[in-house]
């Protein structure tokens, strides 16, 4: 076996894995979504929490916490699919950056180190899996031929 067909078998378990977790999270989520309901108060406190904590609660039980988790479903099951696990990739990259950028910006040092490392877990194989299909990205995007 060469190394390129062990890099790709690697990148598909780790498509996997992915998938996995990011339907964990989306169906625990949900189903929180439907026994806990929905909390107005979040909405105040998404604007004036001052902890991690508050402003993770706020976010996942406000409006935004059913997009979210439907979101990572919606990727899960795409990455799960032969044909379409590019698209889901590319559909969660947003929502990866996003919790990136939250746990780096308002949670250093981190309130709760599950929370963190979590995040990071999901962001980070995100980000490796676009990296190495990078090819692939490059032929999404229009350049003109020049003459």
């Amino acid at each position: 076996m060469n190394k390129s067909n062990i890099m790709r078998k690697t990148m598909t378990i780790l498509r996997y894995v992915f998938a996995v977790i990011l339907l964990l999270f989306g169906a625990i989520g949900t189903y929180a979504m439907f026994t806990e309901g929905y909390n107005p108060q979040s909405e105040g406190i998404l604007l004036f929490g001052k902890t991690f904590r508050q402003l993770h609660d706020a976010i996942m039980m406000s409006y935004l916490g059913p997009f979210v988790r439907l979101a990572q479903l919606f990727a899960g099951v795409l990455l799960l699919t032969k044909r379409y696990w590019w698209i889901g990739l590319l559909f969660y990259l947003p929502f990866a950056v996003n919790i990136f950028l939250i746990h780096i910006v308002h949670d250093m040092p981190p309130a709760h180190p599950g929370f963190f490392a979590s995040g990071m877990i999901v962001s980070i194989m995100n980000f490796i899996l676009v990296f190495y299909e990078k090819d692939r990205l490059k032929q999404l995007v229009v350049n003109p031929k020049s003459k």
